[in-house]
């Protein structure tokens, strides 16, 4: 790793056309803002928890300290001041901050080698899969070269081969692939290789291509399963890295100076409601009747109590929608606008036929769910454009869900 010289992360420092200098990021948080983070991250916590309450304290005490250090870490990571702290050390110490991002495996290490017999192929695959992607990130300049193509592909094409690699110790996938699975790795593979081919030379001047393959390489990683699943507990269905990843992925974007393109601030304003608002009810005007004319969805009311939907609504917006909505509008809308010069409403619609596609592939089929998926994208774009901020489109993202969840079957 000599190539993660001080002299390449000078190159990345130069700020690409429609990026901000790390500087700007260093505003404070208002008191309501911290306030917000603090209560939204504390009842975070509070709901992961609620399944160990059966549990002795012995039995629970593992579980509690990694929920409360990723909780803890994902509400770091999304500090303003944090990421420009984190992007001038990644100027100044390139590899102490790519190999930085291998600190969430040091508290699953052992018990992986212990409780679940991992063969030390298989952490060493996980640990290729959570530094690669904070290389790419640091190495990153926008200027394509020639010697960023072989590691962005390596990085890329890495969590889509691993599940079905023999003897990789993760055993994630022991069934063959099927036809469908094939064609949405090759297709995921194309999409950086489409970067190569169809930009222009002066797209290429800031193709930030290294900064791409690191966010589809993380976002392939959990797509397609290359992560392994380990429990956290016992009786509870969220997995260590389905946590992990998100804080990583923050980082990531921090390391490359991209964090403020997010314009993640949790305070609400009359106009973000507004916008919400609208979005949900255009969404909800079209997706609604399509869904039941095609029979995508259908009436089934669930009823739960109230503090069993406030949780749901909880645990649908900082594990799926906000995560969700980082990916798809906060980073790769506003990669698609700054490196390749799209148009707005061009970039929001490839970015909801990204996410449709991400979310037919997770049902195993396109039709219906791709083109409702593709719908809802759209409106999380266009909430998100708008506001400029991810966290708009992530409370249009998550009251859909959770409506759908509520409301329909399908």
């Amino acid at each position: 790793m000599d190539s993660l010289s001080r002299s390449s992360v000078a190159a990345a420092s130069a700020e690409g056309e429609g990026t901000q200098p790390a500087g700007s990021l260093a505003g404070s948080l208002t008191v309501l803002e911290w306030g917000i983070r603090v209560v939204l991250f504390a009842s975070f916590i509070g709901v992961l928890i609620q399944p160990l309450n059966a549990l002795s304290l012995n039995q629970a005490l593992y579980p509690l300290i990694l929920y409360g250090l990723l909780a803890a870490a994902y509400l770091l990571a999304s500090v303003p001041t944090v990421a420009a702290a984190i992007r001038r050390q990644a100027e100044s110490q390139p590899l102490g901050m790519a190999l930085l991002a291998l600190v969430p495996l040091a508290p699953v290490m052992l018990y992986a080698r212990t409780a679940l017999n991992m063969e030390l192929t298989g952490l060493l695959f996980i640990g290729a899969l959570v530094f690669l992607p904070a290389a790419c990130a640091v190495l990153n300049v926008p200027q394509l070269r020639r010697a960023d193509v072989s590691l962005g592909l390596i990085t890329v094409a890495l969590p889509l081969l691993l599940p079905y690699t023999p003897d990789s110790g993760i055993g994630t996938s022991p069934e063959s692939p099927t036809a469908f699975d094939i064609a949405m790795r090759l297709g995921a593979f194309l999409l950086p290789l489409a970067l190569l081919l169809f930009t222009t030379h002066e797209q290429k001047q800031r193709l930030n291509f290294l900064f791409v393959c690191a966010v589809l390489s993380l976002w392939y990683a959990v797509q397609f399963g290359a992560f392994p699943a380990l429990p956290i507990a016992h009786d509870t269905e969220v997995t260590y890295f389905q946590l992990a990843v998100i804080p990583l992925f923050l980082y990531v974007l921090a390391v490359a100076g991209r964090f403020d393109r997010l314009g993640m601030l949790f305070k609400p304003s009359p106009r973000g409601v507004s916008v919400v608002a609208a979005n949900l009810a255009l969404l909800a005007a079209l997706g609604v009747p399509l869904g039941l004319v095609t029979g995508a969805l259908a009436p089934a009311f669930q009823g739960p109590p109230l503090l069993e939907a406030a949780t749901q609504a909880l645990n649908i917006f900082l594990l799926v929608g906000l995560p969700q909505e980082i990916l798809f509008r906060g980073t790769l809308l506003t990669y698609l606008q700054d490196a390749l010069r799209l148009d707005a409403g061009v970039a929001a619609v490839i970015s909801g036929i990204l996410f449709g596609a991400a979310h037919a592939q997770n049902s195993a089929g396109f039709g219906w769910t791709f083109i409702l998926a593709t719908l809802a994208g759209i409106f999380c774009a266009r909430a998100f454009l708008a506001t400029r901020n991810v966290v708009a489109a992530g409370v249009v993202h998550t009251s859909a869900r959770w409506v759908k969840w509520l409301l329909f079957s399908g």
